[in-house]
């Protein structure tokens, strides 16, 4: 007589079996009845048209995942068949899950970006109005990309007053977006910043991934700062660019966005003291006429007393309008003077002629300091009236920085570059 088995024991063999008989293997079919249980297990139905197969995916595994799977979703299944022993029901145990259709990120993208802008994280009235003047700028990008390098040179042409302090920023890879998120908070914290530019250069939608994590949307949601998006080219889109108060197609188009021009504001103060000038003297002329007429006038022309003392107060109004048109006129032509004074004294040949040199290593590149110049190296250094090719016989670098001196200075959460000259 065969031996007899308990349910539990003969549902037992057909696991081993189905373990045994059956390696690895992928499927594909319709997601219907899915369920992310609050233990963090998902449990759904992988079925075609006329069969259909239970499945679950643990914890450890779907943490993994960069999206949701819905129901109605067609999706890839890697795993392997075993029995669910309480039920007796075999079922797919899934390890990796591929969406069909859409790719992987893309999907995690439609999906974030759809659950943000229900929030209403993407609404125009929640945005920030970027400060016309800023006088200190937070950015956060990689301290040796091309990006940094793009936004100083385009802002020191602009506006050459203009602070920046960097953040170095790791921008992709594992663990970017929880260092840009800390980078924004950081600068957030900094005293004296009044705009943020978070970005990096261009690159594929996985170089770009750090940007579309929802870390990042809710720092930039939470900065008291505004905040300009730099992230990739034109034709890149990151759900940190709708969320931020300005998107800007690239890194120096950002930097643009940022600040004036200072020519224009010149230009503008120039109009405005031209209209002031022109307006004093038609009033001075419109006054002159009305004198004019007054003195010629029937009435005054019998009481001899009363057209001299008519004479003398309109010679006392007239001498106070211009002593006031002519006060005026001085303040703005002295205020557009300092201007101008403090433009001239920032710009690169004042600080020549001040006895101060340019250095330059053989590929043209602006030499910061002693760090990576070794001895023998061939630099070129301009004068104000002229250039000297030199070698490097040491290097002796200082102690400790000058605080007086022009260039990199360190800012509690972030490094400075540069400075109001």
């Amino acid at each position: 007589m065969e031996p007899r088995l308990t349910v539990s024991e003969a549902t037992a063999r057909i696991r081993a079996c189905l373990d045994e008989g059956l390696g690895p293997l992928w499927v594909e079919g319709e997601i219907s009845n899915f369920v992310a249980h609050r233990s963090g297990h998902f449990y759904f139905t992988l079925k075609d048209a006329a069969c259909q197969l239970r499945c679950v995916m643990f914890r450890n595994a779907n943490l993994r995942l960069r999206f949701l799977p819905q129901d109605g979703m067609q999706g890839a299944l890697f795993g392997r068949i075993t029995v669910y022993e309480r039920s007796g029901q075999y079922q797919l145990l899934v390890e990796r899950l591929l969406p069909l259709g859409a790719g992987e990120l893309q999907l995690a993208f439609d999906q974030l970006k759809e659950r943000l802008a229900a929030e209403g994280l993407f609404a125009p009235e929640r945005k920030q109005r970027l400060p016309i003047y800023p006088e200190t700028i937070g950015v956060a990008t990689s301290p040796s990309g091309a990006v940094i390098r793009d936004i100083q040179r385009v802002l020191r042409r602009r506006w050459p007053p203009v602070r920046i302090v960097l953040r170095p920023t790791q921008v992709q890879g594992p663990g970017a977006a929880a260092d840009i998120a800390r980078a924004i908070e950081e600068l957030n914290r900094c005293p004296g910043i009044d705009l943020l530019i978070v970005g990096r250069g261009g690159g594929s939608l996985e170089d770009l991934w750090a940007f579309n994590e929802e870390i990042v949307a809710r720092a930039i949601t939470a900065s008291r700062l505004p905040v300009i998006s730099a992230v990739g080219h034109e034709t890149d889109t990151t759900i940190s660019d709708f969320v931020a108060d300005l998107r800007a197609p690239t890194p120096s188009a950002a930097a643009e966005s940022a600040v004036r021009d200072f020519r224009e504001v010149l230009g503008e103060a120039r109009g405005t003291l031209q209209r002031c000038e022109r307006g004093a003297g038609r009033r001075l002329s419109e006054l002159r006429l009305r004198l004019i007429s007054i003195e010629k006038g029937p009435a005054l022309r019998s009481p001899l007393d009363r057209v001299r003392q008519a004479a003398q107060r309109a010679d006392e109004l007239l001498q106070r309008a211009l002593r006031g048109a002519q006060v005026t006129l001085t303040a703005v032509r002295e205020k557009l003077a300092r201007l101008a004074v403090q433009l001239d004294a920032l710009s690169p040949e004042a600080v020549l002629e001040r006895g101060y040199a340019l250095v330059f290593d053989e590929s043209g590149g602006l030499v910061p300091g002693t760090h990576g110049t070794a001895p023998g190296a061939r630099l070129r250094v301009q004068l104000r009236d002229g250039d000297l090719d030199c070698r490097v016989e040491a290097c002796r670098p200082s102690r400790s920085p000058d605080p007086g001196t022009p260039g990199l200075k360190r800012k509690r959460g972030g490094r400075e570059i540069g400075g109001r000259g």
